[in-house]
């Protein structure tokens, strides 16, 4: 081999040699690279006391072929000497007894105690609670809106023997449209059910808008709710708080022993009952106002059914409903409100069994009361901003409306139905009684009044208070001993006047006035009645004229009286009569208390005479005397009239006409024993230039006295004359005639001289 050659040779395998060296170190440090990174991502060394661990656990609770839940750890590590294992990211999935849930309890790590299957999880636990539907419904659309209710606590203890999670940590939760917190939790996979223990505080909030409905179309229905304790029922959709419960919203506050809420499957609210529970705390609602006041209802039981939109669409109270407000209250023992869409505002209410409603007015003190067995308001309203006021109400059954005010006088309406309605500034304007209509009235010192007929019109005021009521069809009234009836009866508060119209008729206990109009003034005692008024006085008693022992009958077409006064003043061709005397004119006024009757104005009368005392003369019927004068006045107390202007005074056979006339009474014997009998005229005394006509004779003087008992004419004063056409002129101091046996006696001042006339018929 040549040199040459060999040193090449030699530089090859040096090189061949330096090759290989460096291809083993690369082998070499790339197995210690390795190795390194294996080493540095390995997991660490088991500690001393671990006794195993692995990459994954799962374990289940089942019912047959059905899995009530199932647990997951992404790691498990068993201890040396302890039964226990600690698991760690872990997921509790609950399907629930009947496979409709899908409830997932997260936490990074637990005790897993091998012994009864526990659970223990010190750290941050969430869960996520759905129903089975829902979460495949998020499987196969994502972007569907997720129906989860989401629980934040921590120190959750899970039993695998029972499938219940508790922990007495503070607790979040929220679920669509609200969100709460607690301390304490036990959650129960097999009901799916979470109760919060403790100091729970709830927030629901209705107003998002749905359906294309905005907020500001909507009124805010944000509810706080703080209780005692809850219990989430996921399958039942319910709330069920335990109390002492308060729900507070913008402008209402309820309290209550416990509060039932119902979900709908987005978990909106459906429905919200309040109970007493077993604290027995009655439900209460109180309301504010925009001016600061506040309305109280009070129910064994209230429940309120909610829109999907979120707002109120009808409240039911039952059992002992008690409503209060500044102005006045509301008792009965079931009540319905139907409220506006959209706006919280009362619509329709309508409360039944014994029901009474209470208002008052605190400027003028007037109540007024409401009873019957079922009531129904309207309100007006349906717009958000829009103020909410009463409308119209009516009693759904027989009703009583009852008025007290500050002057102690009470007034009462009952009927079938009462409708009322209200104005624009929800005051009280007008009140319709249908049906059996009945009134009464009481005045302080003054006897009841009551009132009945088939329909009724109130007309109120401001304050509440009626002003004019009109009582239609067969009316009846009647104020201690007196009465009335008509077709129609208006009573008039502020000037206390009360109108019958359509066969009136006014009845006390001695008389009765019939008229076409009825008016009667209590506070005056004026009475006022016109068209065909017929008056008949029934009474005897001493105190009221007598003529005859008869009814006194008038008749008029107008007539005015008063019964504090005892005055009554009839006009319009008015006309008198009792027994055979009647007396006419154009107006007639009696005098109660005087017991005097004047007549004013073409006075026509006609009054029987007495009988004479002549036993040689057979027994007859009085005669009649008939009486014209321009005026006369009656004087029962002493049997005396007086009669002025054109005095004419007239029997069968006789006249007397006389400037003025007195008229003397006798009163003829009875036949009922201490009743007078009728009045008869006894004496005639005309004076001012008087003359008697019989026939055709005719005499004159300033004054002639007539005496029934002896039928005779006495003419003295103003040179007394007699005037026959067959005798002649004859004249004297005094005249004197006898009708009976027509004989005249004149005194002449110088003695008495006797004419005897004998006529020829």
């Amino acid at each position: 081999m040549k040199r040459s050659e060999a040193a090449r040779y030699a530089r090859w395998s040096a090189l061949v040699a330096f090759v290989l060296a460096a291809s083993t170190g690369a082998v070499y440090l790339k197995r210690q690279y390795t190795a390194h990174v294996e080493k540095k991502n390995a997991p660490p060394a088991p500690p001393r006391d671990v006794e195993r661990q692995s990459s994954g656990i799962t374990f289940s609770k089942g019912d047959g072929t059905r899995t009530i839940f199932t647990v997951q750890a992404s790691k498990s590590t068993d201890f040396k000497g302890q039964d226990a294992s600690l698991l760690e990211d872990v997921h509790i999935t609950v399907f629930g007894k009947n496979g409709d849930r899908h409830d997932v309890i997260h936490t990074q790590s637990c005790q897993y105690a091998k012994a009864d299957g526990g659970v223990q999880c010190n750290g941050e636990v969430q869960m996520e609670l759905q129903s089975a539907a829902d979460a495949e419904r998020l499987r196969r659309q994502s972007s569907a809106v997720p129906n989860i209710i989401r629980v934040e606590t921590r120190g959750v203890t899970f039993e695998k023997a029972t499938g219940r999670a508790q922990t007495v940590q503070p607790v979040k939760f929220s679920f669509p449209n609200g969100s709460g917190d607690g301390v304490g939790a036990v959650y129960s996979s097999e009901e799916g059910q979470l109760r919060l223990i403790r100091d729970v505080h709830l927030k629901m909030d209705s107003s998002s808008a749905s359906n294309g409905k905005s907020k500001s179309t909507t009124a805010a229905s944000e509810v706080d709710i703080q209780g005692s304790s809850l219990e989430f029922g996921k399958t039942t959709h319910s709330i069920l708080l335990f109390g002492p419960v308060t729900a507070t919203t913008p402008a209402q506050q309820l309290t209550a022993g416990e509060l039932f809420v119902s979900l709908d499957p987005a978990f909106r609210a459906r429905s919200l009952i309040a109970r007493p529970g077993t604290l027995g705390q009655t439900p209460e609602v109180v309301s504010r106002g925009a001016g600061g006041d506040s309305t109280k209802l009070r129910a064994d039981q209230l429940t309120a059914e909610l829109s999907s939109e979120g707002w109120v669409t009808t409240v039911v109270a039952d059992g002992n409903v008690n409503g209060g407000a500044p102005a006045g209250g509301l008792q009965a023992e079931h009540g319905e409100l139907e409220m506006w869409p959209r706006v919280n505002q009362a619509k329709l209410l309508t409360v039944r069994g014994n029901v009474r409603l209470q208002s008052r007015d605190p400027k003028t003190g007037l109540q007024r009361n409401v009873k019957t067995e079922a009531l129904q308001l309207n309100f007006t309203g349906g717009q958000l901003g829009q103020q909410n006021r009463l409308q119209h109400s009516e009693t759904l059954a027989r009703g009583t409306i009852e008025w007290n005010d500050a002057a102690a006088s009470r007034s009462k309406l009952t009927a079938d139905k009462l409708a009322l309605d209200f104005g624009v500034t929800g005051k009280a304007q007008q009140l319709v009684a249908t049906g059996a209509v009945q009134t009464e009235r009481e005045l302080k010192g003054k006897p009841l009044q009551t009132a009945d007929s088939k329909n009724g019109l109130i007309q109120m005021e401001p304050t509440g208070e009626w002003s004019k009521i009109t009582m239609q069809g067969n009316v009846h009234l009647k104020e201690g001993d007196r009465s009335g009836e008509a077709q129609q009866a208006v009573f008039t508060k502020p000037n206390q006047t009360a109108v019958l119209t359509g066969q009136a008729l006014a009845r006390d206990t001695s008389s009765e006035t019939h008229a076409a109009k009825i008016t009667f003034n209590q506070a005056t005692g004026e009475i006022f009645a016109e068209g065909n008024v017929r008056s008949t006085d029934l009474s005897a008693k001493a105190n009221s004229v007598q003529l005859a022992p008869a009814p006194t009958n008038l008749s008029s077409a107008h007539m005015e009286a008063n019964s504090k006064t005892g005055r009554a003043l009839y006009t319009g061709h008015a006309r008198m009569w009792q027994g055979a005397s009647v007396l006419e004119a154009e107006s007639i006024e009696l005098l109660r208390d005087a017991r005097v009757v004047n007549a004013v104005g073409n006075v026509r009368a006609v009054f029987p005479q007495a009988s004479s005392n002549d036993q040689s003369q057979p027994k007859k019927q009085p005669s009649l005397w008939h009486i014209s004068a321009g005026t006369l006045t009656y004087w029962d107390l002493e049997n005396r009239a007086k009669l002025e202007e054109n005095v004419v005074v007239q029997s069968v056979d006789q006249r007397m006409r006389a400037p003025v006339l007195d008229l003397f009474f006798t009163r003829a014997t009875s036949g009922k024993q201490g009743v007078p009998g009728a009045a008869q005229i006894s004496r005639a005394v005309g004076t001012g230039g008087v003359m008697i006509e019989e026939g055709d004779r005719r005499a004159t003087a300033e004054q002639g006295v007539y005496t029934a008992e002896d039928q005779k004419f006495v003419l003295s004063g103003g040179n007394p004359t007699l005037y026959d056409a067959q005798e002649g002129i004859t004249m004297g101091r005094q005249l004197t005639f006898h009708i009976a046996d027509d004989t005249i006696i004149v005194d002449s001042g110088e003695g008495l001289r006797t004419l005897t006339k004998h006529r020829v018929q």
